[in-house]
Formats: structure tokens, sequence, C-alpha cells
């Protein structure tokens, strides 16, 4: 609670960043969004937890500000994405010399490079449910609840990668002045890496729908 009412200060005495804004960080239960205000973009985007999988698709909150020059990012819970973007500061300056908005790109691009382990467990435990089904004897309660979680697992990595998508593809063309033009397709690379994760969520979520007609 305290840490939390001191990053509170700081973000709206400090930075003077919007009132609803800060609440937003501080609920830490939102959409993935981006909203343009004056002197800075704020931005709201989902990682996964390190515990994920297509059993129960889990993500969490990272809310941030991206200005001139500056980055600010708010974060309750741990990040892999952060930690290896300041591992990289900490060797070599070249990250910030490129400006807050290559930073950004490069917290952004782990964050979605992540998505891909969960991803690939989807796709193996599909194919593995599939055949499970297939050999499966009348009545069989157990492979049921294994669907329907797993349906709930792909609708929730749809709606996500879906809505995320949205602010890769605002940030990416050219609609905010706080990305460079030279940034641009830094950030169309991420945006082309989750559309890739979105088609794929799409294709699973009518494998799944599919499997859970056969069951019946």
């Amino acid at each position: 609670p305290e840490q939390i009412e001191e990053a509170k200060y700081i973000l709206l005495k400090i930075f003077k960043f919007h009132a609803l804004t800060v609440e937003d960080c501080i609920e830490t239960r939102n959409q993935p969004k981006v909203e343009a205000f004056t002197d800075y973009l704020y931005f709201i985007v989902h990682g996964v937890k390190n515990e994920t999988n297509s059993a129960n698709f889990v993500t969490k909150e990272l809310d941030g500000y991206l200005g001139k020059n500056y980055l600010v990012t708010f974060h309750v819970e741990r990040f892999r994405s952060i930690k290896k973007v300041k591992q990289q500061i900490r060797a070599t300056p070249f990250a910030c010399q490129r400006g807050p908005a290559y930073l950004l790109h490069q917290v952004l691009d782990y964050i979605v490079d992540l998505y891909m382990p969960v991803v690939d467990d989807f796709d193996s435990t599909i194919n593995a449910l599939e055949d499970r089904v297939f050999q499966m004897k009348k009545g069989n309660n157990t492979i049921l609840e294994e669907i329907m979680d797993l349906r709930r697992s792909v609708a929730r990595l749809k709606r996500i990668s879906t809505r995320q998508l949205d602010v890769l593809y605002r940030i990416s063309h050219g609609e905010f002045p706080q990305i460079p033009e030279n940034i641009l397709p830094f950030y169309r690379d991420v945006h082309d890496h989750l559309l890739r994760i979105t088609d794929l969520s799409e294709s699973y979520r009518d494998l799944v729908s599919g499997l859970f007609d056969i069951h019946f």
C-alpha cells in the first residue's frame, strides 16, 4: 500500500498525469487501450503471467506513459520484459540513445514474444486432445471438462490479443506524434507478430469448437 501511494504521488504531483489514468493504473483490471493527451500517450497492455498455459490463460496489466523525453511504466506484478530491458540499458545505452519511443518498442516486443510459448502450448494441447476425443468412450466427462476449460482459455487469448492488436495498430501507423516516423517500422514489426498470434487464436477457437461438436 505504501509503494502504491508513493507511485500515485509521483504520477500525479511530479509528472502531473491525468487523474483518471492514474486511477486506471491503481485499479489494474483494465483492457488494453491507448489514449492521447497533449504531451504524452497513456497506454495499457497485457503480458502473460509466468504460470499461464493453455488450460488457464492469465494475463497481467502494464500501464505506461510515453512523452517526448521519458517512458514511465506502472505494474503491480513483475514483468520479465521490463527486467530484460533494464538489463539491456545497464549493459549499453543504445536503446536510451534512440529515444523513449524506441525504448517502449523494446518493452512491447518482449511482451509479445512471451506469448509465443503459450500459443505453442495451445497448439500441442489441442492436437493431443483431438486424438483423445476420437479414441474416447461414450460418457467421458473428463474430456468434456478439458474442452470447456480450453475453450474459455482460447476465448481469453482471442479477446486480449485482439484488443492489444488495436493498440499496436494505432501506435504503429503514425497516429501519435510521440512516435517518430523512423521508429514506426519497429512498431509495425511488433504488430505483425501480434497479428499472427491473433490469427492463431481464431483458428484455435474453431478447432476447439469442432472438438466440442465431435464430443457430442
